[in-house]
């Protein structure tokens, strides 16, 4: 008896006619992968056939097109309002003072807040570099009132206090202004804008007093022209600082890299010419960590070690000078030395006298507390003998959270990002500044610190951003 092999089907004329999609043998099995699996996640619904696999690739796209978001909105005030921060020559001189302490940086400020809340802008949630900014905002305004105690004459502490606010709440407004990584590079590039013309005024004023040795008359304030030397040096370093982590350890455009290469000198030019010994050896200590803590640092040693040791054979004669002029040995200080020393006892010794609460803000260089009527040209000791412990407190949590904020990022970001670049610079730029915060104050001007707090917030606000895009 011969078995008989059941005939197979040949073509499609020999099938029976399908009923319906077919089917698969596990289905249970089939069901679970179209659920979870890799290929379909994400995928617009339509671009997938009966057997759950994604349709030709111009389908999806199409779908992802359709699915694509808005952009962004951009506050445009706010990129105005770092562009003429540090332009105080222009501001103070040129655009108009409505009068009550309220001038057009003060009306920006606001416009950029309002432009940010008006776009449903929001802070970062669980960041503790917030909670202790306005916590350390709050009392500095209980202070003030304190302040009215022992001082008087005391009219424009209002005003000072606003100001230095203004510089702090820039932190906010750029968070609430960054949604996504383009909102990012445009405050970067905001603040890149006004840096060309700031290097042109400090070389016309410097080419007006200009001498092939070192003496007081040399020193210039290039654009701020309600402060001094120091503080705009301070503000070229912080600056240079971050222009040059970016230069270093992200992976750009050689446009963008020509772009931070120009920050990078009209800065250090700044820095040169203002003749600031604090800003010398705060830039080289931030400039040194950046590097150290670069994690492809290894390729820098070489032109490390050349750069040190050609260094002091180009630059002028005065900047070596002024460099070699400090001293702290007793005996042979110089005289703004010997006087600060002079103030820090004072100023100490009022601490003493109010341990908890200090005098209240802004009394120091009043009479009634100092005798010499000038300031610490110390933020630490000042905030001692002003805000007392609890002053003292609120300052260290500042400080603190920012630095521990740029260390979580560094850990957590990739190399050759902007997110793990600018806190790389951030890093720098807090080592520079609590150096700098040892010889003067470079915290309360809005002017020298606001680009910090805009740094700062692009630091925070980039690990709650998506992924950073292939563009640069």
């Amino acid at each position: 008896m011969t078995a008989v092999r059941p005939s197979l089907p040949r073509g499609p004329s020999d099938a029976a006619p399908a009923q319906g999609p077919a089917q698969p043998r596990f289905p249970l099995a089939a069901r679970a992968l179209n659920r979870t699996g890799p290929t379909t996640r994400g995928t617009d619904p339509r671009s997938i056939d009966a057997r759950g696999n994604a349709r030709g690739t111009a389908a999806a796209s199409q779908a992802a097109a359709a699915l694509r978001l808005p952009a962004a909105p951009r506050n445009w005030a706010l990129y105005l309002f770092l562009v003429l921060l540090p332009l105080q020559n222009i501001t103070a001189g040129y655009l108009p003072n409505i009068g009550g302490g309220f001038n057009f940086l003060n009306i920006m400020f606001l416009l950029s807040l309002a432009t940010a809340m008006s776009q449903q802008g929001h802070l970062a949630k669980g960041e503790a570099v917030n909670g202790w900014v306005m916590a350390y905002s709050v009392y500095a305004i209980i202070s003030m009132c304190i302040g009215y105690q022992y001082v008087t004459a005391a009219e424009n502490h209002l005003n000072q206090l606003k100001d230095h606010l203004v510089g702090l709440f820039v932190l906010y407004v750029v968070q609430m202004s960054v949604r996504d990584w383009k909102g990012v590079r445009l405050v970067v590039l905001a603040t890149l804008v006004p840096l060309p013309y700031i290097a042109k005024v400090v070389w016309v004023q410097h080419f007006s007093v200009a001498r092939t040795h070192y003496t007081d008359d040399l020193r210039i304030s290039g654009t701020f022209a309600l402060l001094g030397a120091n503080e705009f040096a301070a503000f070229c370093v912080t600056v240079t600082i971050v222009l040059f982590s970016l230069l270093l350890a992200c992976r750009l455009s050689r446009r963008w890299r020509m772009v931070l290469a120009g920050g990078v000198a009209c800065m250090v030019l700044g820095v040169l010419y203002a003749y600031s010994r604090t800003a010398y050896v705060s830039l080289i200590v931030g400039l040194v960590a950046v590097i150290l803590v670069w994690r492809g640092r290894w390729k820098l040693i070489l032109p490390l070690v050349l750069a040190a040791a050609l260094l002091p054979a180009i630059l002028p004669a005065s900047v070596v000078e002024r460099f070699d002029s400090t001293t702290v040995e007793e005996g042979q200080r110089d005289e703004s030395t010997e006087l600060r020393i002079e103030y820090w006892k004072v100023a100490w010794a009022n601490f003493l006298r109010h341990p908890a609460t200090g005098t209240g803000y802004h009394t120091f260089h009043h009479r009634e507390i100092n005798p010499y009527g000038k300031d610490t040209h110390n933020l630490y000791i000042r905030t001692l003998s002003e805000g007392g412990v609890i002053g003292a407190v609120m300052l260290l949590g500042v400080m603190l959270s920012v630095l521990f904020l740029a260390l979580r990022e560094l850990r957590h970001s990739r190399s050759g990002t902007w997110h793990y670049s600018l806190a790389l610079g951030l890093l720098g730029a807090w080592l520079a500044m609590v150096i700098a915060n040892l010889f003067g104050d470079r915290f309360t001007y809005y002017p020298v610190i606001a680009y910090f707090w805009a740094y700062v917030a692009l630091v925070l606000k980039a690990r709650h951003l998506p992924p950073e895009d292939v563009t640069r």
